[in-house]
Order: structure tokens, then C-alpha cells, then sequence
């Protein structure tokens, strides 16, 4: 099982990186200061 962390995931390069590992198996953790973006990436 492969695993990443992404701090930062919120926007940018941060939210296209989870989207490019998870749609390759990866599961992924994600960190950012704004809470409801992290909610609506989930």
C-alpha cells in the first residue's frame, strides 16, 4: 500500500498533487490551514 502526506492541500500544487496520488492508489493524508477546504477535498 502506498502512502502520502500532503501539507498544504488546500489549493494549488497541494490539491492537484493529492488528486494526481490518489487517482494512482496512493491513500493520502492532507494538512492546511482552512478547514473547510480540507472538508470539500475529502
Amino acid at each position: 500500500m502506498k502512502n502520502a502526506i500532503i501539507i498544504g492541500a488546500s489549493s494549488g500544487i497541494g490539491e492537484a498533487l493529492v488528486d494526481f496520488l490518489v487517482n494512482d492508489g496512493y491513500v493520502v493524508g492532507i494538512t492546511a490551514r482552512r478547514e473547510e477546504l480540507l472538508v470539500a477535498i475529502q
